[in-house]
């Protein structure tokens, strides 16, 4: 069967439903016209039988346009048609009590054709809402298990890689000379920052995904280990300013956040003279991580992503700072340099122990 019209199936019944309802009503109608010595209340009767009738044969067309597999159709051609039953049902049910009692019924097929198209709409309604939030749920449970799988290939195999260049470079150091040993030296350095950058991904991901176990961690000196990376780096003008140590509450994830703004800072600076200050102060409640460049600046698209970290479109390492400090409990702040530049501050809760 061609998968087009496997896929536009349940979409077609469900407008033929609204559309024999619909029929029903104006055949249904039309008659009254001639049976009662009034046309108003007929026409006015078409009106309130056939709009909601013409609403199904909508529904199904739009549900035809949709992405969703054939099975989520079914499913919402089920909750249409379960809808329609159990609403005319009820309907029925309290017409049949009604003549039971001896009561005048009246016209019955007005009522029951309005019952019957408002539980048709609210099982396309309600049909439609649930199968798309299991297919989003699906789909998070995908992107979830291809991220797990990405982490652990990352953190295994790569890490494994980079042991073995490890050892390679150690070997390498201890059997040349003087000049050789120094470039080993640089390749050992820059495979020890590979492999710490390993080692964050899995907390990373985890704190991103709001489930994170914080503890206490020395912002001092991570931030005082990755400025003096830098420094041996790109060799420019880094001077800073820290307290002994700054206990915050987070995880080693806020390594990537220091890197990710110190990073920035560094090479994007087109001074004739980068200058880059780093300072970290605190108080009783909080401990503020500040850089100060004289670069360019931060474009206001970076800026919004560092306050809305989770907004649609954002991405790359600015938005991982947004969003790692959020779920630390701190706030990100971007101002301007005076004459030229950026100021980057992150505000994090101190921790509640080993506070000097």
């Amino acid at each position: 069967m061609n998968p087009r019209r496997l896929r536009t199936a349940p979409s077609s019944v469900i407008m033929v439903f609204g559309g024999l309802l619909f029929l029903t009503a104006v055949v249904h109608h039309t008659s009254e016209f001639y049976t009662l010595d009034e046309s108003v209340g007929p026409l006015v009767a078409v009106v309130l039988d056939g709009l909601p009738a013409l609403v199904l044969v909508y529904a199904g067309y739009r549900l035809s346009d949709t992405d969703l597999p054939h099975g989520s159709r079914l499913r919402v051609l089920g909750w249409c048609l379960v809808g329609a039953t159990l609403f005319g049902a009820v309907m029925a049910l309290s017409l049949a009590v009604r003549a039971f009692e001896g009561r005048a019924v009246g016209e019955a097929i007005f009522p029951l054709l309005l019952a019957t198209e408002a539980g048709g709409i609210a099982g396309v309604v309600a049909g439609y809402s649930t199968v798309r939030l299991r297919t989003e749920a699906r789909r998070v449970r995908e992107v979830n298990t291809a991220l797990g799988f990405v982490n652990s290939l990352i953190r295994h195999d790569l890490r494994n890689d980079l042991n073995v260049i490890q050892g390679r470079v150690d070997l390498l150091a201890e059997e040349h000379d003087v000049s050789d040993t120094e470039s080993a030296s640089v390749l050992a350095e820059k495979t020890d920052e590979a492999l710490a950058r390993i080692e964050t991904t899995g907390v990373v991901a985890e704190t991103l995904v709001g489930n994170p176990e914080l503890e206490a961690v020395d912002l001092v000196a991570i931030t005082a280990e990755i400025t003096a990376q830098l420094k041996n780096t790109y060799g420019l003008s880094v001077t800073t300013e820290f307290p002994d140590q700054a206990f915050v509450t987070a995880n080693v994830g806020l390594r990537s956040v220091v890197d990710n703004i110190l990073e920035n800072a560094v090479e994007h600076n087109d001074a004739e003279e980068p200058r880059v200050h780093v300072a970290v102060e605190t108080d009783s409640k909080t401990a503020r991580l500040s850089v100060t460049d004289n670069g360019p600046g931060i474009p206001d698209s970076e800026k919004e992503t560092l306050r809305n970290p989770r907004r649609e479109g954002a991405g790359g390492g600015i938005s991982l700072v947004g969003t790692l400090v959020d779920a630390y409990g701190g706030d990100v702040r971007v101002g301007d340099n005076d004459p030229r530049g950026t100021v980057v501050t992150v505000q994090l809760p101190r921790s509640d122990t080993r506070q000097p």
